[in-house]
């Protein structure tokens, strides 16, 4: 078997979590009078009880020499639920994929987090929190469908941090905000041995394929309109609930690539950046991100992402929406 046949899934995995949806890692997080919205390339940096459903994504890939790639549509789900004011867990999926060019489809695995809130200043509207992830391979489409799901469970230690800018001293700075987030996600499996039907022949070949560690790192630039009309300055009504940002999310393989070879991108960075808007209710949010790529392993031309999310601690706040153990949550006076 050639080295392009053996490293070519490496390319493909790095790209595919961009190209075909979010993962499902959705809430918005309170820090004083700061709504950090839940922001589509990257989860925000707190803990919440929230349901964010559907979440959806859209992308147009490119081949390796330039002609059209896989169209695919993504509609995925999570549920996000609080132990205590500072942790939380959440399930969920990217959910399923139709794909146009070739026609496939398929439902990605299941993943699960536990997130936990490090420290958290009100006054400052600044958050520092931590997770682990979980996707495990196998609870999504088998490998005989025409789109499987990874066979191998990946675990991903992630970091995040939020900073809103209230505290500032001049009023046209107080309502932008920032978020970041770093992933190292870590499969379980370096290799896989994959079945694949010889069409000549009609005999099954076993075929390698290599799953690299990969360093996933994202941003997001807010400016509130929500805060704004709150705190600094009267907005329209029409726009006092919204908030514009910019934001962007990109992926490196790090390790058990394999070697470079022509007619793949085993070692190329991929990433989308764009605008995007949310409008944040009493109970639920909207939010909606056109996908622009930062190269051509990236994408054919510009994608969209959207989600709605229910905010349970608001709709059920004496019920399913707050801790298991412990006060509330916080709520924003942004908010009412």
């Amino acid at each position: 078997m050639s080295y392009k046949a053996f490293t070519a899934k490496a390319g493909a995995l790095c790209a595919a979590a961009i190209l075909i949806g979010v993962s499902p890692a959705l809430a918005h997080t309170i820090v004083g009078n700061r709504v950090f919205p839940a922001t589509l390339t990257i989860d925000d940096p707190g803990v919440n009880d929230e349901l964010a459903l559907p979440s959806f994504g859209y992308m147009a890939a490119s081949n390796y020499d330039g002609t059209p790639g896989p169209i695919s549509y993504t509609l995925g789900w999570e549920y996000a639920k609080t132990i205590t004011a500072d942790l939380g867990v959440s399930v969920g999926s990217a959910g399923y994929t139709w794909q146009k060019n070739p026609a496939a489809g398929g439902w990605a695995n299941i993943e699960t987090q536990m997130k936990f809130v490090f420290y958290q200043n009100p006054e400052h509207e600044f958050i520092i929190a931590g997770a682990l992830n979980a996707e495990w391979g196998g609870t999504g489409s088998p490998q005989n469908s025409s789109l499987p799901s990874d066979p191998h469970t990946t675990v991903t230690p992630k970091v995040y941090i939020g900073k809103g800018f209230g505290d500032m001293g001049v009023d046209w700075a107080r309502p932008f905000a920032v978020t970041g987030e770093i992933d190292y996600s870590i499969p379980t499996h370096p290799i896989d041995a994959t079945i694949v039907p010889d069409p000549v022949s009609g005999l099954d070949t076993h075929a390698l394929t290599q799953n690299p560690t990969v360093l996933t790192y994202g941003f997001t630039v807010q400016y509130s309109l929500l805060y704004a009309n709150s705190f600094v300055y009267e907005v329209p009504d029409l726009f006092k609930r919204l908030i514009p940002a910019f934001e962007g999310i990109f992926s490196s393989p790090i390790s058990n690539i394999g070697p470079s070879v022509a007619g793949n991108w085993t070692h190329t960075t991929t990433g989308v950046v764009g605008p995007s808007l949310y409008y944040i209710g009493n109970y639920f949010e909207i939010g909606v991100m056109a996908q622009i790529p930062i190269n051509q392993a990236s994408g054919r031309h510009v994608g969209v992402l959207a989600v709605v999310d229910f905010f349970l601690d608001d709709i059920l706040p004496d019920s399913l929406g707050k801790p298991l153990f412990g006060p509330p949550q916080a709520h924003s006076a942004a908010l009412h």
